[in-house]
């Protein structure tokens, strides 16, 4: 009698081990699932300049990415463009470099800030500002004080998340 009952004991023991193991593994697969945000700045953090020749017009800013996951991601693209009074406009969008120099020694080369960094890795549960740049054609209509810009960026996995930025001048 004293066997028949440690086996049952041993066996709904097992039967919970068992039910655990199942339930851990599907929390770590669920856990490791790809969960990139990216998120426009508050405040005027997107800019709108036009170029020297002011047939272009220049998109600069900072944009914030938080990956809520338990592996690392990197940004491999990114993707930038409006509606500007229903006609849908891409933006160029490429790695950019600005060098400051001063005026007074020219030989001398200031800080380089970089736009659109390709690859960019984000560790787990963290988050990163994004330098953005891009530049579209022509001048454009601001609607209610700011132009409405989609920036787009694709992890390493294929997947895209957008954010909406409003870019002011």
């Amino acid at each position: 009698m004293c066997s028949i009952v440690a086996l049952a004991k041993a066996h709904i023991l097992a039967i919970l081990s068992f039910l655990f193991s199942v339930a851990s593994f599907a929390y770590v697969n669920y856990d490791r699932r790809v969960k990139l945000v990216p998120r426009a700045r508050k405040g005027k953090w997107c800019v709108l300049d036009p170029t020297h020749d002011r047939n272009e017009t220049i998109l600069r800013g900072i944009i914030e990415v938080y990956n809520h996951s338990s592996r690392p991601n990197t940004i491999v693209s990114y993707r930038f463009y409006t509606d500007n009074n229903g006609v849908h406009e891409e933006f160029e969008s490429e790695l950019y470099s600005n060098t400051e120099r001063d005026q007074a020694k020219p030989e001398e080369s200031g800080g380089e800030q970089k736009f659109n960094v390709t690859p960019l890795t984000i560790p787990p549960y963290s988050g990163i500002e994004v330098s953005i740049q891009a530049i579209i054609k022509g001048k454009h209509s601001l609607v209610m004080g700011y132009l409405p810009v989609m920036v787009e960026i694709e992890d390493v996995f294929g997947k895209r998340y957008g954010t909406q930025v409003k870019a002011q001048r």
